[in-house]
């Protein structure tokens, strides 16, 4: 294990390429969270060992493309600083497919229930013909520490092109599946096809792409997404209001199922408000303002909510000594804090060079024990009732 503290486009791999890392000098600030290889579509749950853990996909380390993403890694914190690599969990070569640009592997997302993991994935053929079959699979494993095993290499239920899986379960224990096209639908108990058929969810909007995550807070539900968005960024001019953002948007509402009211950004354009840090050359903002792919997942952990997205910060550092905007396929997940108003509505996230506070734990420990013996006589068997031993 290493340890650091750290729309999608079928364009042609040429055109995605990415540079060389040329510069060996440790990434200077704490977002992003993991620094050592580049990772992308964090999908962050809080497992029953207390530690939160993100599965990740993985971009090349010499650029390529979408069509070179062939694994998914697992990482864990303990206290949002201090990241373990678990290494990977997946790789195409556990699907007996050959690894190449017909095959890709992308965001994936994972939940526990009843005693197992269940990971989702998204599979990417490239058919003779030129289209490409997309799909979603299903992998299952008794730890997150170690491979898993694929238990639905394509998922019947789901009838359309799968992409960017994501799973919520809800308090009462019901499991929905959401993906591409703002569809969902219920899980099987067994989590690995649908029960009944999808259905569009209502959002409130029209400008849903991909990358959809829904969570829940006070009762109210949080669905978040990629918005369309135009083409390139003009870099003398990136905030032009004519031009459609590639924001990460949220709407809420009373149910996992819909209809929910459309609110806005939850994350703006890559780079927004980073006042202080590097600069593009010749321009008021960060490099990688100018990079557009993001993926955004929500998560709760020790009282606080956090918030998962990706830039291209850690490749602009290490092929140009933050001299260029990286790659937009050489991405690297960032961590910053997500607050809301009383209303319960969201702030949009602060992005920040510097990422979120190590959590201190800071549990009282207090066993109150009877100052009196006890007697237990033989034959009886002795217990103690209402123990307070903290939150876990």
């Amino acid at each position: 294990m290493k340890i650091s503290t750290l729309a999608l486009l079928l364009l042609p791999s040429v055109a995605l390429a990415g540079k060389k890392n040329r510069n060996p000098e440790p990434y200077p600030y704490g977002n992003p969270v993991i620094t050592h290889m580049y990772t992308a579509d964090a999908a962050p749950k809080v497992m029953p060992d207390g530690r939160l853990w993100m599965v990740t996909s993985v971009d090349h380390e010499d650029g390529g493309g979408y069509s070179t993403m062939h694994s998914i890694h697992a990482f864990s914190t303990g206290d949002m600083k201090t990241w373990v690599d678990h290494g990977t969990i997946l790789d195409l070569s556990d699907l007996d497919e050959k690894e190449g640009e017909d095959w890709a592997i992308w965001a994936p997302d994972i939940v526990y229930r009843q005693g197992t993991y269940h990971l989702y994935f998204p599979m990417r053929n490239l058919l003779p013909n030129g289209e490409a079959d997309r799909y979603i699979a299903v992998a299952e494993s008794d730890r997150m520490d170690r491979k898993f095993t694929v238990t639905n290499p394509r998922m019947k239920t789901v009838p359309v092109a799968g992409l960017d899986p994501a799973v919520f379960i809800d308090d009462n224990g019901s499991a929905y599946l959401y993906w591409n096209q703002s569809l969902m639908g219920a899980l099987r108990d067994d989590m690995r096809e649908l029960e009944g058929k999808p259905f569009k969810l209502d959002y409130g909007a029209k400008n849903f792409m991909e990358a959809a995550w829904m969570h829940k807070r006070e009762g109210v539900y949080y669905f978040n997404y990629h918005t369309k968005y135009d083409g390139k960024i003009d870099r003398d001019n990136p905030d032009d209001p004519q031009r459609a953002k590639s924001h990460l948007d949220y709407s809420m509402g009373d149910s996992p199922r819909g209809p929910l009211r459309h609110m806005g950004p939850i994350n703006f354009e890559l780079g927004v408000g980073v006042t202080n840090g590097p600069k593009h050359p010749g321009h008021d903002y960060v490099p990688w303002r100018l990079t557009q792919s993001n993926h955004g997942a929500v998560v709760e952990y020790h009282g606080k909510e956090y918030f998962f997205y990706h830039t291209s910060a850690l490749s602009s550092w290490r092929q140009d000594e933050f001299k260029g905007p990286g790659t937009w396929t050489q991405r690297s997940v960032c961590v910053d804090e997500l607050n809301y108003k009383p209303d319960g509505t969201v702030i949009p996230v602060k992005q920040t060079l510097e990422g979120v506070e190590k959590i201190e734990i800071d549990q009282p420990f207090d066993i109150e024990l009877r100052k009196e013996p006890a007697q237990v006589e033989a034959g009886q068997v002795a217990s103690f009732h209402k123990v307070p031993m903290g939150s876990g």
